[in-house]
């Protein structure tokens, strides 16, 4: 697991352990759930700037990573929206070489010769939504559904360097991006202890086209305090300023949490 954590990160798990750990009588009518986790999330697809094209898995050699998640859900009371807010950091870094040379940032990288490069795609969600009237209430409690929007804010970095001939060719691109997308959610409670959790991110218009899919199996352990687990997946096909990145992550991940 990456010892990097980014000071946005830290922010948002400061914030949401504020939160979860207010008695809930201090909030009226307000509900609260909390949780950190950790995705392993395998890489594919490519990204290029300004030169070739880079698979993430053939040529840089990426594999899956382990980062910490973040996630912090408010239900609001009256007419107010629900808040949804989410943070994601993906980081990855790996040296190898290529059997072939390649450009990358305008620069020219030697073939058979190592170079280490690192893409960091961290992003954060901030959602409103609101359950769909009257589905709780007919299925006594037993489904939920919910929709809104959410602006997800992309916080990448490409970096690749390398030394050659005594010399050091180093080429860098950041970038950060905020894409307005749909948020469909939906919840599935058979009996008390137990749920499962489904939820939909995703856009498609100009040069972005993202998808993120989540499917959660909650169970309660005791209190306020639940664990919970499921797969993830995010696609991203992006191009902003001669950086494209038509990547996706895949993957397992694990969470424990409050609800109050």
């Amino acid at each position: 697991m990456r010892n990097r954590k980014t000071g946005s990160f830290l922010c948002a798990l400061a914030a949401l352990l504020l939160l979860i750990s207010a008695p809930a009588g201090a909030l009226p009518l307000v509900d609260i759930e909390g949780a950190v986790g950790g995705w392993q999330a395998s890489p594919s697809g490519g990204m290029a700037y300004q030169g070739s094209d880079l698979d993430l898995e053939g040529d840089l050699d990426y594999d899956h990573e382990t980062d910490f998640t973040a996630r912090l859900k408010i239900d609001m009371p009256l007419v107010l929206p629900n808040i949804y807010l989410m943070a994601t950091p993906l980081e990855y870094e790996e040296a190898t070489t290529r059997t072939r040379g390649f450009t990358f940032g305008g620069e020219s990288f030697e073939k058979e010769t190592d170079f280490r490069s690192r893409l960091t795609l961290d992003h954060y969600d901030i959602g409103f939504f609101y359950d769909v009237p009257l589905v709780h209430t007919v299925t006594l409690h037993r489904l939920n559904l919910e929709a809104g929007v959410n602006a997800r804010i992309i916080d990448a970095e490409a970096v690749v360097e390398q030394e050659a001939g005594g010399e050091r060719v180093y080429a860098k691109k950041s970038e950060t991006i905020p894409v307005p997308m749909v948020y469909l959610g939906a919840g599935l409670y058979p009996v008390e202890r137990f749920g499962l959790e489904v939820e939909l991110r995703g856009i498609s218009y100009s040069d972005y086209e993202l998808l993120s899919v989540i499917g959660r199996l909650r169970v309660k352990a005791f209190g306020p305090m639940f664990i919970s687990g499921g797969y993830r997946y995010d696609a991203y096909d992006v191009k902003e300023d001669d950086l494209e990145i038509d990547v996706d992550f895949s993957g397992p991940f694990l969470e424990t949490g409050l609800k109050f």
